[in-house]
C-alpha cells in the first residue's frame, strides 16, 4: 500500500470505511437490541483518523422547515497533510413537540446527538443491516436459550388437599376481576409497536421510561404517548420533509 501521506483524501475516506469498526456495545433492555451512538463511533474513528493523517468536524444548524424545527448534523472529513477540498454528508433530525421529562435544552441536544450519529453513518458507510437468513441474526432473534431441566426419577410428594372455602352468602359481593396493564392484549401490542420504533430509531430504553414515566401499571394511554414521544424525536434521516 502507498505511503498513508501520499494518499488522496478520497482514498484515505476509501481505507477508513473499510477499517472502521464500530460495534453495537450499548443495550437497549426495553427493546431488546444494541445500538450504537455517536460517541461509540468517534471512538473507533480516532485511532484511524491519526494513522491516516485525517481529521473529522461535526457541526449542528438549527433549521425551521415546514414550521417544525430541525437539527442538521455536518459531519466533514480532512486531509491534515493537504489543502484538498473536505469531504461532507449532512443529515437531519426533527425536535420533538412534546417534552415530557425533558427540558428544551435536553430535548435539543438528544436530536443533535441522532442527526451527528447519521451523519457519521453516512460518511464512513456504517451498515447497520443484517441479512435475516444468516445464523448470527437468526440467534439474536431467538435470545439466550436456557439450558434443559435434568429429569429426575423422585416423585414428587402430593399435596394435601386444603378444605374449601364456605360458599358465598347472598349478601357477598364477589369482586370483579380486573386485567394487569400488562397482560392487557392491547397494552402488549403497543409495547410491542413502542420496541420496533425504539429500534428503529435506535432510543435508549432509559430516555423513554423516564420521559414517558413508563412503569408495571402503565396504560395504553401511557404506551400510546411513549410511541409519540419517539416518533417526534425519531427524525428524518438523510433529508428533510420537502
Amino acid at each position: 500500500m502507498a505511503d498513508n501521506k501520499t494518499l488522496t483524501l478520497h482514498e484515505k475516506l476509501m481505507h477508513i470505511q473499510h477499517e472502521l469498526k464500530a460495534p453495537k456495545n450499548l443495550r437497549n433492555n426495553f427493546g431488546g437490541y444494541n445500538y450504537r451512538n455517536a460517541e461509540s463511533i468517534l471512538e473507533a474513528l480516532k485511532p484511524l483518523l491519526v494513522k491516516y493523517g485525517a481529521t473529522v468536524t461535526i457541526t449542528d444548524t438549527i433549521e425551521d422547515i415546514g414550521g417544525r424545527i430541525y437539527v442538521k448534523a455536518t459531519a466533514t472529513i480532512y486531509d491534515s497533510n493537504a489543502s484538498a477540498m473536505p469531504i461532507g454528508v449532512e443529515a437531519y433530525a426533527r425536535e420533538a413537540e412534546t417534552k415530557k421529562g425533558m427540558d428544551d435544552a435536553q430535548v435539543t441536544g438528544a436530536t443533535s446527538s441522532y442527526a451527528r450519529k447519521y451523519a457519521l453513518n453516512g460518511l464512513f458507510l456504517l451498515d447497520d443491516t443484517q441479512d435475516v437468513d444468516t445464523e448470527a441474526y437468526q440467534k439474536a432473534e431467538r435470545g439466550p436459550q436456557s439450558a434443559p431441566q435434568a429429569s429426575s426419577n423422585k416423585t414428587t410428594p402430593k399435596a394435601k388437599a386444603k378444605p374449601q372455602s364456605k360458599p358465598q352468602t347472598a349478601t357477598q359481593t364477589a369482586p370483579i376481576p380486573q386485567q394487569a396493564p400488562q397482560t392487557d392484549p392491547e397494552v402488549m401490542e403497543l409495547r410491542k409497536q413502542l420496541r420496533e420504533v425504539m429500534k428503529k430509531y435506535d432510543i435508549d430504553n432509559a430516555v423513554v421510561v423516564t420521559a414517558c414515566n413508563l412503569g408495571p401499571n402503565s396504560t395504553a394511554d401511557d404506551y400510546r404517548e411513549a410511541l409519540n414521544y419517539c416518533e417526534s424525536i425519531g427524525g428524518i434521516i438523510g433529508g428533510a420533509e420537502s
